[in-house]
């Protein structure tokens, strides 16, 4: 569930990336928020020089 836009692991997949689900049921998505919160520290260099 989701998107990673990243780059593949591997070039090995046929087809241009990114690749559809195509099968299955999702059943259940579980989504846990514990832990440490992600800082995009590049946004937050760009907000802080937008301030100054």
């Amino acid at each position: 569930m989701g998107r990673d836009s990243g780059a593949p692991v591997t070039h090995d997949y046929p087809g241009i990336a990114p690749w559809p689900f195509i099968g299955g049921v999702i059943q259940r998505v579980r989504v846990d928020v514990s832990g440490e919160p992600f800082i995009d520290l590049e946004r937050e260099a760009q907000a802080m020089l937008m301030r100054e």
